[in-house]
């Protein structure tokens, strides 16, 4: 079997490149056929994928969720199937999908692995995701998240939610889905295909890689003081707990609003003046590598 590695370097703020030799003398030491690649820069990953997925019989991302993103959409409409070694700052679609978070075990994956069928999401139409869309608060953390610089993993992301407590408040948002619409003022809406948001935190604790649904949570407008007596609420499945909180199931969503708002896409921020947003599941839309160590997605 021969394996495309993209590596993006400054994954993890800088881990990926720390741990890259580790990464190439295991390759040596197993004997794998495979190649490395490196980026250097936004969309360098997706066209890596997307030119080179023909020559390999799998295409691994090592890097972040950002970088897993843009191979997805470089690996969409072909035949070769992608696995991520995690190397972010999240990890959040690795969660999401149960594989393993480790160097070692997550190689054991790839040399006894097999294809997975996953749902996939496309965003207006273009580009396409496998975890999360997040449109509010949790974007605007994100875009917090970028700005610390002395913390790694799930810690970088509660202290940007924290930040993100003293400068976000609810806005008018209309939420359409296949059977039900929310019109109302929103602190977040999160669009999961996987459970996982955050370093870990779940906003659709319910959510299945494979199931044909996306899990769509929508917060109405609450207090800081309530999301930090409840914070726990993220990390045991109980958000759904909360009377802001509602968690409904469709195919299609439709997101509109007046004023532009913040998003995420697998992580990554998605600049621009975002005011409509329209998301759709494909079914059984994208392959996985999977060794079966983790449990059902």
């Amino acid at each position: 079997m021969r394996i495309l590695f993209i590596v993006n370097p400054t994954a993890g703020r800088g881990t990926a490149a720390k741990k890259l030799p580790k990464l190439e003398k295991l390759l040596e030491s197993k004997g794998v056929d495979h190649q490395l690649l490196q980026t250097t820069g936004p969309g360098d990953a997706q066209q890596f994928a997307q030119e080179r997925r023909n020559d390999f019989d799998l295409v691994t991302v090592f890097g972040g969720d950002g970088t897993m993103n843009e191979v997805l959409n470089g690996l969409v409409d072909g035949s070769t199937p992608m696995a991520v070694m995690p190397i972010g700052t999240g990890n959040d679609f690795v969660r999401s999908a149960r594989l393993p978070m480790k160097l070692e075990p997550a190689l054991d994956n790839l040399l006894n692995g097999k294809p997975r069928i996953c749902d996939l999401g496309v965003f207006n139409g273009e580009r396409h995701f496998i975890n999360v869309v997040g449109i509010g608060f949790d974007a605007y953390a994100n875009i917090q998240s970028r700005k610390i610089k002395r913390l790694k993993g799930t810690a970088v992301y509660v202290v940007a939610v924290f930040k993100t407590l003293r400068q976000w408040s609810a806005v008018p948002m209309k939420i359409e889905m296949d059977d039900n619409e929310i019109d109302d003022h929103s602190y977040l809406t999160c669009i999961a295909n996987g459970w996982s948001v955050g370093g870990g935190l779940s906003l659709a604790p319910d959510a299945h890689l494979q199931d044909g649904l996306f899990d769509v949570c929508h917060v109405a407008d609450i207090s800081s003081g309530k999301i930090v007596w409840n914070f726990p609420k993220l990390t045991n499945g109980k958000v759904n707990d909360l009377e802001e909180v509602t968690i409904r199931r469709s195919k299609k969503v439709r997101i509109s609003s007046e004023e532009p708002l913040p998003m995420h896409m697998d992580g990554e921020i998605i600049d621009g003046e975002n005011k409509v947003f329209e998301v759709e599941i494909i079914p059984d839309g994208f392959t996985i590598w999977d060794g079966g160590a983790g449990q059902p997605s």
